[in-house]
């Protein structure tokens, strides 16, 4: 009987029946957890980004408009969840927001002769959160290049930040050296210890040049998959196996298969 979702006259209400009906009637549903919904959150979270970056450097809006909508349904369904424990609802999560926005944006709201700065929209955060002990305090579980942008951001607030790019770059090779030395010392305790700080450095970088390290990485992730199956498929095209090949052997196969792609020739099914 799907006629009682899609009688509501309006997408919010379809969507917000939706997700009671799933909760009384779907055994899966009903058996959702916040803590069960978490791990799907993330990969809804990444499948997102993914359907994103498709939309803004190849033009390709296929899927995007599905995952939107399946990080909608996490978001219904967590205020649900939180309806039925009497905490708030999806109507109390948009109010909010729209107070929270409203906040945030004095020179849109208040004042129209104001001037837009990063930093007013930090302190404004701040100021919603003064009963935090510690500018540390309040970050939520992310990946871990992605935190390590979050902390370096609180530390800003307060100056505690490199004035520019090139000074983080002078520390980046400081640490480079370091983890060389635990390198050549062959303690293990210390290589972790020191490469660690070399991709806190690196993040720190990247956010003065205003790049997401976090989202740089995915990119490159997906180029280099990219790459490797048509390398693969090359190889298997000449008729060769990869598992009777040397480094060299492999390594010009996958320039060829740099090549190709960069060349724009791609357009067989190797994007994959």
């Amino acid at each position: 009987m799907p006629e009682r979702i899609r009688n509501k006259p309006f997408p919010y209400e379809r969507l917000k029946e939706l997700m009671k009906v799933l909760r009384e009637e779907c055994p899966w549903d009903k058996t959702q957890t916040l803590a069960s919904l978490r791990r799907f959150t993330i990969e809804e979270t990444y499948e997102l980004l993914e359907a994103i970056e498709d939309a803004d450097l190849r033009d390709d809006w296929t899927a995007l408009q599905g995952e939107l909508g399946d990080l909608l349904l996490h978001i219904a369904f967590y205020a649900r969840l939180a309806e039925e424990q009497q905490h708030f609802s999806l109507d109390d999560v948009i109010d909010a927001l729209v107070d929270k926005m409203i906040h945030r944006h004095p020179h849109v709201f208040s004042d129209p002769a104001m001037e837009h700065r990063h930093e007013q929209w930090e302190q404004l955060k701040a100021d919603e959160h003064r009963d935090r002990h510690s500018l540390m305090d309040g970050i939520p579980p992310m990946p871990a290049l992605s935190r390590a942008r979050k902390l370096q951001q609180r530390a800003a607030r307060i100056g505690f930040d490199w004035p520019d790019a090139h000074g983080v770059l002078e520390k980046l090779q400081e640490e480079i050296e370091e983890l060389q030395q635990a390198y050549a010392a062959n303690d293990a305790v210390a290589i972790e210890h020191e490469l660690g700080d070399v991709l806190f450095t690196l993040v720190n970088w990247a956010r003065k040049a205003d790049i997401d390290a976090e989202l740089a990485l995915m990119a490159t992730n997906r180029k280099f998959a990219r790459r490797f199956r048509l390398l693969e498929q090359l190889i298997e095209r000449d008729g060769k196996s990869s598992q009777n090949m040397d480094l060299l052997a492999l390594e010009a196969y996958y320039q060829q298969a740099k090549a190709i792609l960069d060349n724009g020739e791609d357009n067989h099914g190797h994007d994959g």
